[in-house]
């Protein structure tokens, strides 16, 4: 691991960054408080005349208990059968992957007859084949039966480079669910297979392999889970989940987690409590600077009660969270603490709710949501967990118009053992991997302060068009890395849904991402030979969607992906694939 202290100018400049960004996010929320005390709500009542045309008898109802469910934010509410299915996908071709369980229009014709099934098909440039099915069916009162299918590839065609840079990713799923008063349960299998090259080699790279080779990776996961959630009771759920990996380099992994809530009321007090269990182990054959097995497991255990009350106008939750590790493979076991206080204040009901807290938590890394992430790193890891001992947030949110809301938030926190992608050098003492030229990623970790700057805003109007952007501005301090790799300081989306008429739906996506910073490594076996810091531009990603309903259950759709056409690198040497088009249709049915 290539390390760089700072010294102290570097410390008094980044506490001046500091500090200043900590002034501009309390003006920042000082003139979202000023605009939303502005705003006047008036109810007045119209007198009524009313004539009693006999005796009034007075009766008492039966006493009934009305059980609120928790509301969740920025959720749409849709009147038609819960389609319910998880896709994983990597932006290989654009940083933005339409959501394949919305399919485009769908969900927009609310006043036309409700479909249980879709299926839906496009193609486009680079041989783009996205494909999707979702079945849906009523077996039983309360049970249900569903099952989806997936499939995402494309064959490549990115100019100028020397290897194969096609992926593919195919899902398949199947759940059962059962819903009996206040109770419902479901348990869902599924397997997912991806398969991604490593094409990403240097130009300014002093070994490169003579002709063309396989750098094809495939990664297969099978998983299983299931829930348990009760409306009444000390009880009020339960969700397990297991899963195991393997790839076409030996590597292996397999996870299992356990999950209860119980709730208990207290004259006006909420005392809710969860506890958890995770199991996990895996190996990877070799190390990226050592032909030595690399293999990790750890056992965990968690306890998270906290109480939940309103004192003098203000909603409170406080609690903590102790999580034990016993990590078998180092024969290291570790106890943390983690606070989880928050608060809220409704200032002006639903214009200006101001909150604060601090929390903390343990991440525990794996190598398939590092996967999942960049899907160009090599089976060469080194897996830790990582550890954040708090973070501190302050911001408001609430309404600035009927048609407008926002949220604006200033975050800092800290994290231990934090992961950063850092682009592999070349090894020649790999045996000649189709990794070990240059051409893919390792995990270095770190302890990193964040500050981040955040706000959002959401638009609605007349039910036919939504609005919704979002920027963050974010400072990283590192014990010993010299920057903070891959990361954005900047990031930033713009995303228009517009329904003109029934028939027709349009959407817009614009996203933004900043400038960042990765390390050009030669042939790591030269002592002599040291890295140099590499810098990403920021780019554009700017994408347009667009669908027409033929029939109730016809409708052809249209995608412009990376409308711009460039070839921009989220990670070093991986250059996206440029402009993109595609077309196909939807079909809605019932059997």
């Amino acid at each position: 691991m290539h390390q760089l202290n700072f010294n102290k100018t570097k410390q008094i400049r980044m506490k001046t960054k500091h500090l200043d960004i900590i002034c501009f996010s309390l003006a920042l929320l000082m003139s979202f408080q000023s605009l939303a005390q502005e705003q006047i709500v008036n109810d007045s009542l119209d007198p009524q005349l009313v004539r009693v045309v006999k005796p009034y008898s007075p009766k008492i109802s039966d006493a009934f208990k009305l059980k609120q469910l928790p509301s969740l934010e920025n959720q749409e509410s849709l009147n038609k059968k819960s389609i319910d299915y998880t896709i994983f996908s990597f932006p290989v071709a654009s940083i933005f992957t339409p959501a394949k369980s919305k399919s485009i229009g769908l969900e927009q014709l609310k006043k036309e007859r409700k479909f249980s099934n879709v299926a839906a098909l496009s193609v486009g440039n680079y041989t783009n084949i996205n494909g999707d099915l979702f079945l849906n069916k009523s077996i039983a009162k309360g049970r249900l039966i569903s099952a989806y299918l997936s499939h995402q590839s494309s064959q490549g065609g990115i100019k100028d480079l020397f290897l194969d840079d096609l992926f593919s990713e195919n899902t398949a799923q199947l759940k059962y669910n059962v819903t009996q008063g206040n109770k419902n349960w479901n348990v869902r299998a599924a397997a997912q297979r991806y398969m991604s090259h490593w094409y990403g080699l240097s130009t300014n790279a002093d070994t490169a392999p003579t002709q063309s080779f396989n750098t094809k990776q495939i990664v297969s996961v099978f998983q299983i889970n299931g829930s348990l959630s009760l409306n009444q009771g000390l009880v009020e759920g339960a969700e397990v989940e297991a899963y195991t990996l393997s790839d076409d380099y030996d590597s292996n992994e397999s996870r299992a987690q356990f999950k209860t809530q119980l709730k208990l009321d207290v004259l006006d007090k909420s005392l809710e409590t969860q506890f958890g269990l995770s199991f996990l182990k895996g190996s990877f054959k070799e190390g990226f600077a050592a032909n030595q097995a690399l293999d990790y497991e750890n056992l965990g255990v968690s306890i998270s009660p906290k109480f939940k009350f309103n004192l003098s106008s203000f909603d409170i939750t406080a609690g903590l969270k102790v999580v034990y590790i016993d990590d078998n493979e180092r024969s290291k076991q570790t106890l943390h603490v983690y606070p989880k206080i928050t608060t809220s204040y409704n200032v002006v009901d639903s214009i200006f709710i101001a909150y604060a807290g601090i929390e903390g938590d343990l991440d525990q890394n794996t190598y398939r949501d590092l996967y999942l992430e960049n899907p160009f790193i090599a089976p060469t890891l080194n897996i830790l967990p990582t550890s954040m001992p708090y973070k501190l947030f302050v911001g408001s949110k609430g309404r600035l118009a009927n048609s407008i809301s926002y949220d604006a938030s200033a975050v800092f926190s800290r994290q231990n053992n934090a992961v950063l992608f850092q682009k592999n050098g070349i090894q020649s003492n790999l045996n000649n991997q189709p990794f070990g030229y240059g051409n893919s990623f390792g995990v270095v970790y770190d302890d990193m302060e964040t500050l981040t700057v955040q706000g959002s805003l959401f638009f609605q109007f007349n039910n036919s068009l939504n609005i919704t952007t979002k920027a963050s501005f974010s400072s990283y301090g590192l014990d010993n890395e010299e920057e903070a790799w891959n990361l954005p300081k900047i990031q930033a989306s713009l995303e228009m849904r517009y329904q003109p008429t029934n028939r027709l739906n349009l959407g817009f996506q614009g996203y933004y991402f900043g400038k960042r910073f990765d390390l050009h490594k030669t042939d790591i076996s030269q002592e002599n030979q040291s890295p140099q810091t590499t810098a990403l531009d920021a780019f554009i990603d700017l994408n347009i969607d667009a669908s027409y309903s033929l029939t109730p259950k016809w409708s052809l759709t249209l995608k412009l992906n990376n409308i711009l056409g460039r070839n921009y690198h989220r990670w070093m040497d991986f250059p996206a694939q440029g402009a993109q088009v595609s077309a196909g249709a939807f079909y809605k049915f019932d059997f």
